[in-house]
């Protein structure tokens, strides 16, 4: 792993810290470009961007708080963004409802613009969990099948395979790298709504198959990542999988409802 990217003497730039950088930035660029064919003008993208940006970064920082208190010695780590650690759904739901305040207050619809940047959603993912991976964090089961990581001890998922590996009696305990299978799936979502385009004018269309695509993805996937026993809330289910299975089928709703507009030109 490689939580720091470049280190030379006061210069250091975390891999979590540079990849959710380098994510926001492309996800604006390719939103601005998608904004006038959905009737939009660019520089509501770039102002909005400003909210979804800040409300991201806490929101998704503060639900990964909430269910790994134990990975922080003390309140000062919680603010160490750059050494990773976020839950997707805690970025992206209160994103949604900053968003959706700001859009109300400026009398722009909410679901022209959710549909625009839709697919930068999915390359942010694709950006930021490949930062997740550099870092260590956002770790899967032990697994002993060949796909299994086996990540240094001083990262918080090396941390945890070795506690894994002390109670099993071995020396040591590979990880499923779930950082990669997310980073794999936004890719496939980016490409699978970018594709599916022409079929999904209907406004809202867009961002319910985004939320259809992720739900799925995200639901699955949870099956081999790590989660402390406070974070199954239902059925032996995730607090993550159940957000999975309501979206699924919000996503669902807004791609098959009917809508005299559309949502572009």
């Amino acid at each position: 792993m490689h939580p720091v990217l470049i280190d030379i003497g006061a210069l250091q730039i975390r891999s979590y810290g540079f990849m959710l950088a380098l994510s926001f930035l492309i996800g604006i660029w390719v939103a601005g470009r998608r904004a006038k064919r959905f009737g939009i003008e660019p520089q509501y993208i770039l102002d909005l961007s400003v909210y979804i940006i800040l409300s991201a970064v806490v929101g998704s920082r503060l639900l990964y708080v909430v269910f790994h208190l134990e990975e922080f010695d003390s309140p000062v780590e919680i603010f160490a963004l750059w050494r990773g650690g976020a839950t997707f759904y805690g970025g992206m739901l209160l994103a949604i409802l900053v968003s959706w305040i700001y859009l109300r207050r400026k009398r722009i619809d909410f679901l022209r613009v959710a549909d625009v940047m839709a697919p930068s959603i999915g390359l942010g993912l694709l950006f930021t969990r490949v930062g997740c991976f550099l870092s260590g964090c956002c770790y899967g089961k032990p697994t002993e099948h060949a796909i299994g990581v086996f990540f240094p001890p001083d990262s918080p998922a090396g941390n945890s395979a070795a506690r894994e590996a002390i109670a099993l009696g071995i020396a040591q305990v590979a990880l499923h790298p779930t950082q990669m299978y997310a980073a794999a799936y936004g890719l496939i979502i980016f490409v699978v709504l970018l594709a599916l385009q022409p079929k999904l004018m209907q406004r809202g269309a867009m961002f319910g198959a985004l939320l259809v695509l992720y739900g799925v993805a995200r639901f699955v996937v949870d099956f081999y990542r790590y989660y402390e026993e406070n974070a199954r809330v239902l059925a032996g289910l995730t607090f993550t999988q159940v957000i999975s299975v309501v979206l699924f089928f919000l996503g669902l709703w807004l791609v098959f409802r009917r809508d005299r507009s559309s949502a572009a030109e």
